[in-house]
């Protein structure tokens, strides 16, 4: 059963303190700037240090302890990256 008329979303309006009335704003667009933006911080992070732990791993089964050492240190500094995303996320929302 279809509701007898149509809600425009133009005519929403929240009720603020003091009985004031504000307008609701529309729901953001899920893929906009902000989203790619965090979208990419983790898939870049997440491809970096995935990379750095196959290198590691490839450089060890090769005998190559040293360059395997290496990759383990680079893989671990890259680590905090995959935390980009997510606080960027954070602080748009704090302001």
């Amino acid at each position: 059963m279809s509701p007898p008329f149509r809600i425009d979303p133009a005519r929403l309006r929240d009720v603020g303190p003091g009985g004031r009335l504000r307008r609701i704003p529309p729901p953001m667009g899920w893929l906009d700037a902000r989203h790619r933006a965090l979208l990419l911080w983790a898939a870049g992070a997440g491809l970096l240090v995935a990379g750095l732990a196959g290198l590691t791993v490839a450089a060890f089964a090769l005998g190559w302890r040293r360059l395997a050492a290496g990759g383990a240190v680079a893989m671990l500094l890259a680590t905090p990256l995959l935390a980009a995303g997510p606080m960027l996320d954070w602080w748009k929302h704090r302001r």
